[in-house]
């Protein structure tokens, strides 16, 4: 579709249609849990972090553009009827109440409920991210480039919570000699942690990560020499 400019520049450009929206089921998780879902590729044959993998767009135009990454986080749960319950049923202690008490045994005798209708069926997340998407070089023409991404940061299992010790995205990638690979780093030279947050090895207030040659043999865990 190629529309024209709004103003004395008669010159055109193309809009490029934007796929089809994603809708699709979340990976299983426990409830209340943070940590792996039952998310299995091609390659793990284990649980992995939730995710969502998605195909970059690419625009003809050569030039960069400015892209917006919408993310929510719906829960949904099974104390109240979800399918008759909207903003009509907002304070209605009929519905949902904080910390209810119920008469279970029919003799009076009431339990209370730790109940947070703060917890119950709603967004949690909803953020926005922007971020831009550069045009290739000519060497990257007809190419697949896949992303390679570090998650996570250093210390320990206490000290990275909500976050994860160092990780890759994705786990495990098999590519062809023939197409190219775009790692994105994260981390730090000078975080101020103030020693809560150097677990591991390195210089403290450093939080790196390393690429390095390893045996195909997963039972061994060293670099090839």
């Amino acid at each position: 579709i190629c529309l024209t400019a709004q103003s004395d520049d008669t010159s055109e450009s193309c809009f490029v249609q934007a796929p089809e929206i994603q809708c699709e089921e979340a990976p299983w998780t426990r409830v209340n849990h943070l940590g792996n879902g039952d998310n299995r590729d091609g390659y793990a044959k284990t649980p992995n972090a939730s995710r969502h993998e998605i195909d970059l767009p690419f625009f003809p135009t050569g030039e960069a553009k400015r892209c917006v990454m919408r993310i929510r986080y719906n829960i949904t749960t099974t104390d109240y009827d979800g399918w008759t319950t909207d903003h009509t049923s907002n304070n209605n202690h009929d519905v949902i109440s904080n910390n209810p008490t119920v008469n279970i045994f029919g003799d009076g005798h009431g339990l209370k409920l730790a109940l947070n209708t703060a917890q119950t069926g709603r967004i949690f997340q909803d953020r926005s991210h922007i971020f831009l998407i550069l045009p290739r070089t000519s060497e990257m023409k007809g190419k697949t480039i896949h992303n390679l991404n570090v998650r996570g940061k250093r210390g320990n299992i206490v000290q990275v919570y909500p976050a994860v010790e160092y990780d890759f995205i994705p786990n495990k990638l098999a590519m062809k000699s023939s197409e190219l690979l775009h790692v994105q780093w994260t981390g730090s030279n000078t975080h101020k942690n103030k020693n809560k947050g150097d677990a591991g090895e390195g210089t403290d207030g450093t939080d790196r990560n390393n690429l390095i040659q390893m045996s195909d043999d997963v039972g061994k865990n060293y670099p090839l020499e």
